[in-house]
């Protein structure tokens, strides 16, 4: 199971993939904003994020960097330090609930792990030496 970075914005996640490609010469990223996902019918983005950046992943010198913007209310705003975390993507469901569960000891649990509207399997939680952690199961 792959470790990338995630990392999320406040709400400028665009600007910050447009400067990323000119620094590192990327070819345009393709970008799902929260409005424009169309993964499960009964999902409608709240009107205030529908340009939002859902998901984008940047290929930097080979690694996978995974972006998004932080909606206002969702949870946890953005705050410059919390913005960063490290994902585990995998297609074993299995493999990534045991993570998430020897994870959880300890941890400020942000969203269980379970399906969601984007993802068969979907878990993120702040461990706890602090450190944010994003399960998806791709």
């Amino acid at each position: 199971m792959p470790v990338h970075a995630y990392v999320n914005f406040d709400q400028n996640a665009k600007d910050a993939i447009r400067f990323y490609e000119r620094v590192f010469d990327l070819e345009p990223t393709k970008i799902l904003t929260y409005g424009g996902f169309q993964g499960d019918p009964s999902y409608q983005s709240p009107e205030h994020i529908k340009d939002l950046v859902m998901h984008a992943e940047l290929h930097i010198f080979g690694s996978r960097v995974m972006v998004s913007d932080t909606p206002r209310g969702f949870g946890q705003d953005h705050m410059l330090g919390n913005n960063v975390t490290l994902a585990i993507t995998s297609q074993n469901f299995d493999d990534l609930k045991h993570a998430y569960d020897r994870l959880s000891e300890g941890a400020t649990i942000i969203t269980e792990f379970a399906p969601t509207f984007f993802s068969g399997g979907y878990g993120y939680l702040i461990d706890q030496f602090g450190l944010g952690w994003q399960l998806i199961l791709e």
